[in-house]
Order: C-alpha cells, then sequence, then structure tokens
C-alpha cells in the first residue's frame, strides 16, 4: 500500500468520525428540544389546571390537557430511543 493510499485512508477515517461527532451532536441538540417541548407543555397543562379550580377554563380545557398529555407521551417515546 502506497503512502497516498494511507493518506486517503487516514483522511476517510477522520471524515467518518467528523460525521459522527455531526451526527451525535444533532441527537443532543434534538433531546434538548423534545425535553423543552415536554417542559412547556407540563406549564401549559398547569395553567389550564388553575383556570379550571378558578372557574375561568376554557370550554375546550379537558381536550386540551388529554391533547398535551399525549404530546408529552410521544415526546418522553422519543428520548426513550
Amino acid at each position: 500500500m502506497g503512502l497516498l493510499d494511507k493518506a486517503k485512508d487516514a483522511a476517510k477515517v477522520v471524515g467518518d468520525k467528523a460525521q459522527e461527532g455531526l451526527k451525535a451532536g444533532q441527537e443532543k441538540v434534538d433531546e434538548v428540544k423534545t425535553k423543552k417541548q415536554i417542559s412547556e407543555a407540563k406549564e401549559q397543562i398547569g395553567g389550564i389546571v388553575y383556570l379550571q379550580r378558578t372557574g375561568a377554563a376554557p370550554a375546550t380545557a379537558e381536550a386540551d390537557i388529554d391533547r398535551m398529555v399525549g404530546e408529552i407521551r410521544d415526546a418522553e417515546a422519543r428520548l426513550a430511543e
């Protein structure tokens, strides 16, 4: 194997490692975004529950809570993958 072949192989290895690093970084960004979505949905649920307790909840409160709980479950499932 010539010097040029060794250099090409080394460059390929470096490129592959860089791709792996980018993928890992993107996965971390996605994880942080998903956790933020979960947190925001929980906060919204809390707001609706407060409105229910104070008698000012919208007519769609129960449906909104059910929808957000489903969104949280979906997001948590994505994190578990």
